[in-house]
């Protein structure tokens, strides 16, 4: 997404904007009508845009409930005045289903154990004999994958070449899986997806059609995380973005009524007629 484009949906948006104020400040005066004046149009262009800003962004598999999400949140920013981009960067650390999940960095690496600087001592595993469960609790939250390969160590009484292979296996792995490029036309192309149309039998057809296993895993993990969400409606969520940043939080919570007032001029609509 370029920055050329990108500013022209934000004046698109912040047209429309103005055009809405105008409708109803004056609902009796004509109404400028254009390719981007439409206010709903405007914001779900703005969202989708600022979604895919982000690195590793899954704006590819955005359908048409999510873009109302978005577009919620994109007139929120506005009405805070924060810039959006910015928001949904914070929101994505504790929102899933917004970026890709790609291997990290250090997949296929175990983190060491710390050396003592006063006694040049390695700190000992604490699986072992005698168990240290106060030690095992700070490597569990710390760093997860050098508990479990410790774990594996006591268990097995030592490394084994089963678990150097494992260690092989992860990094050649996430090589792949990070070069594989995934996006729109794979989405598209995607008949696991939610939405896709693909019966059962062609279903099972795409999956003998690609030859590539990571490639077939990527379908299969992305089919499986939908479209993305801001999970408005989410306790947990909620809780870890205003525990991360009240301010965001606030943003995220006037997105969500925004939503929920949408959706009930829809309802509203739909009743009367």
């Amino acid at each position: 997404m370029s920055n050329d484009l990108f500013e022209k949906y934000e004046a698109d948006f912040k047209a429309a904007i103005q055009e809405e104020v105008e409708r109803r400040d004056a609902l009796s005066l004509p109404v400028r009508r254009g390719p981007t004046a439409n206010f709903q149009t405007a914001s779900e262009r703005l969202g989708e845009a600022a979604l895919r800003r982000l690195k590793h962004n899954r704006a590819f598999a955005l359908d048409d409930a999510g873009k109302l999400e978005f577009a919620a949140l994109a007139l929120a920013c506005q009405q805070t005045k924060k810039n959006i981009v910015h928001v949904l960067e914070e929101l994505a650390k504790d929102v899933p289903n917004l970026r890709r999940e790609l291997p990290p960095d250090d997949a296929g690496t175990v983190p060491p154990l710390p050396i003592d600087p006063a006694t040049g001592l390695r700190a000992r595993n604490p699986w072992e004999e005698p168990h240290d469960f106060v030690s095992q609790n700070v490597i569990v939250q710390t760093s997860p994958r050098l508990a479990r390969w410790l774990q594996d160590v006591a268990r097995n009484k030592g490394v084994t070449m089963a678990m150097l292979d494992q260690l092989q296996a992860e990094r050649i792995e996430a090589d792949h899986l990070r070069k594989l490029e995934y996006g729109d036309t794979q989405w598209k192309q995607n008949a696991l997806r939610p939405g896709s149309g693909a019966t059962l039998t062609e279903q099972n057809l795409f999956i003998r059609s690609i030859s590539d296993p990571w490639l077939l895993k990527v379908h299969r993990d992305e089919a499986k995380m939908g479209s993305p969400r801001l999970r408005f409606d989410n306790l947990t969520t909620r809780m870890d973005i205003a525990r991360r940043s009240p301010e965001i939080r606030a943003v995220h919570a006037a997105a969500g009524e925004i939503l929920k007032g949408w959706k009930e001029q829809a309802e509203q609509k739909e009743r009367a007629a």
